[in-house]
């Protein structure tokens, strides 16, 4: 070995002298590492938990059920929006069509029957109906437990109906009438519900900026519209049908600008283009002119949507 060889041997000698041990710098590299692996782990956790309240937040039932807030993400699957109808069932018995939509005070109802059924054929022929917003206050018999996509609910059922009540962002409820093997069917119908982003309750007329709380119809050309505060006085229909009244007392009272009719006493019926529209004074008590006065704030929604009529 040459003096310059020594030389570098000595100097690298040196610097390895004063190199510190590596088993530290090693073994925080080691902890950065598995740092990095946990919050990789914690992140994919967190976003498998998030998938999986955006996919079973339409339809939850539990007895610790705690409404959820607004701003959750959960609560995004079921719209804000004003007479919004929130859920729809995505199995039916064959054959059955949508015919009928409500919406008041936080509560809506969507009603199915035959396509050749009545289109106020509901409470004398096969339906059924899902509501939200409100439980079942009637009692058709003792109620039972049962589940709802394996989550707690409660049932009734007697030999031609049958009532599922469970909890989802908002109380369900799923009705079945004079359809076959009616406990099974309402609890199929139940199973299938999910939330609808899309479907909203647009109600064909407002009185004084008050809207229709029902809508049913067999299609465009045949369908009628209900305001009914509750309790009163006045109920207003807006309906393409004409109305029959015929063998009931009438006469003359002015109506939104023409001439329309009083029949049979406290009813004030006046056309205004190819709808009719009816005011009924319960009980009739009030002077024909406040009765007429009634239609004439009648405001009829312009492009009146009835496609989802016997879908």
């Amino acid at each position: 070995m040459n003096d310059t060889e020594q030389q570098i041997k000595e100097a690298l000698g040196l610097l390895a002298e004063r190199t510190p041990h590596p088993a530290p710098t090693l073994n925080a590299l080691r902890r950065k590492r598995k740092r990095q692996r946990s919050n990789i782990f914690l992140l994919a956790t967190a976003g498998v938990a998030a998938v999986a309240v955006l996919i079973f937040a339409g339809v939850i039932a539990s007895d610790r059920y705690v409404p959820p807030n607004p701003n959750d993400a959960g609560a995004a699957l079921v719209p804000a929006t004003p007479g919004a109808l929130k859920y729809q069932p995505h199995w039916l018995p064959d054959g059955f069509v949508e015919t009928f939509r409500s919406a008041r005070d936080g509560q809506t109802d969507r009603g199915w029957v035959p396509a050749d059924a009545a289109a106020d054929g509901y409470g004398g022929g096969p339906s059924v109906t899902l509501s939200s917003g409100q439980g079942f206050t009637g009692q058709l018999s003792e109620w039972k437990e049962v589940t709802v996509r394996g989550l707690k609910a409660r049932a009734q059922v007697t030999a031609t109906s049958a009532l599922v009540e469970w909890k989802a962002q908002e109380t369900l409820v799923v009705r079945v009438d004079r359809v076959g093997h009616p406990e099974s069917t309402a609890l199929r119908v139940a199973d299938s519900v999910r939330a609808d982003s899309d479907a909203v309750f647009q109600a064909p007329f407002k009185v004084k900026d008050k809207p229709a709380t029902t809508f049913s119809g067999t299609g465009p050309d045949d369908w009628s519209a209900q305001y009914s505060p509750g309790r009163g006085p006045y109920e207003v229909t807006v309906s393409k049908r004409e109305p029959d009244f015929r063998g009931a007392p009438s006469k003359p009272v002015t109506a939104r600008g023409k001439q329309a009719m009083i029949v049979g006493g406290g009813t004030v019926v006046v056309q205004e283009g190819d709808l009719w529209i009816t005011v009924t004074n319960t009980p009739a008590d009030k002077p024909d002119e406040e009765i007429a006065a009634v239609a004439d704030d009648v405001e009829i929604a312009s492009g009146i949507d009835t496609s989802w009529i016997r879908k």
